[in-house]
C-alpha cells in the first residue's frame, strides 16, 4: 500500500508537474481564463441587477470583454518584455564579471556546488567543466545565483496573445446567456455556467500548483461568486429596473 502511494506521488510529481516545465504559456492561459470569467461575471451581474434590457447587459459585457482582453494582453506583453530586458542586463553583467574577475566568479561556482554537497576531486572536476566554457559558465550563474529559468525567454507577443485570447474565451462564458434570454433569467444561466467554469479552471490550475484539485476549484468558484454577488447587489440597489 505504501509503495503504491509512493508510486502515485512520484508519477504525479515527475509527469504532471515537470511535464509542464516551461509552463509559462499554461500559466498565462490560466490567468486569462480566470480573470475573464471573474471580471465579466461581475460586470454582467451588476448590470443585470440594475437594468432589465438585454441589450444594455450585452453591451456592457462586450465592452468589459474587449477592454479587459486588450488591457490584460498589453500588461502581459509589457511584463514579459521587461523581464527579458532585465535578464539580458543581468546576463551582460555576469559576462563582464567573468571576464574581469574570473577567479572570484570561479569561487562562486565552487561555493554553489559545495552547498549542493559536492567536495574533493569531484567538486574540482565540476568547477573545471563549467568554467571551461564561458557560455555554460554564464548560464549556470544565471540559473544558480540569480534564479532565472528558461521561461524568461518566452516571446512577449505570445504571452500577450495567450493572456488576451484566453481572457476573451473566459469572458464569453458569463456573457453568452444574455444573448438568448432576458436578464432576469439570463443571470441564473450565466451564474451556473460561470461557477462551473471557474471550478474547472481552478481545478485545472493544480497542474501547476499540485494543490488538491477540489480546494483550488472551490476557491476560484467562491471568488467569482462573491464578486458577482457584490456587483449584483449594488446594481439592484442603485439600478433603474
Amino acid at each position: 500500500m505504501a509503495l503504491q502511494a509512493f508510486r502515485r506521488e512520484y508519477t504525479h510529481h515527475t509527469e504532471r508537474i515537470h511535464s509542464v516545465g516551461g509552463g509559462s504559456s499554461l500559466r498565462d492561459a490560466m490567468l486569462g481564463l480566470n480573470d475573464g470569467l471573474v471580471a465579466a461575471f461581475a460586470v454582467t451581474s451588476g448590470v443585470a441587477g440594475a437594468f432589465s434590457a438585454s441589450k444594455i447587459v450585452v453591451m456592457a459585457g462586450l465592452a468589459e470583454m474587449l477592454g479587459g482582453a486588450v488591457s490584460m494582453g498589453l500588461a502581459a506583453f509589457a511584463s514579459t518584455r521587461a523581464h527579458r530586458e532585465f535578464y539580458r542586463s543581468e546576463e551582460q553583467r555576469e559576462r563582464d564579471e567573468i571576464r574581469r574577475w574570473p577567479e572570484h566568479e570561479r569561487d562562486e561556482i565552487r561555493s554553489i556546488y559545495r552547498d549542493k554537497g559536492f567536495s574533493g576531486p569531484l567538486l574540482d572536476q565540476i568547477v573545471l567543466h563549467i568554467t571551461a566554457d564561458p557560455t555554460r559558465w554564464r548560464g549556470v550563474m544565471m540559473r544558480e545565483e540569480l534564479g532565472f529559468g528558461a521561461e524568461v525567454m518566452e516571446p512577449p507577443l505570445r504571452s500577450a496573445l495567450t493572456v488576451g485570447g484566453t481572457y476573451l474565451i473566459g469572458a464569453a462564458v458569463p456573457l453568452l446567456p444574455y444573448l438568448a434570454v432576458e436578464p432576469s433569467f439570463g443571470i441564473l444561466i450565466s451564474a451556473l455556467a460561470t461557477i462551473v467554469a471557474l471550478f474547472v479552471v481552478g481545478a485545472a490550475k493544480t497542474v501547476l500548483t499540485a494543490r488538491p484539485w477540489w480546494r483550488s476549484g472551490l476557491e476560484s468558484m467562491m471568488v467569482g461568486a462573491v464578486a458577482a454577488l457584490v456587483t449584483y447587489s449594488v446594481g439592484r440597489a442603485f439600478g433603474t429596473r
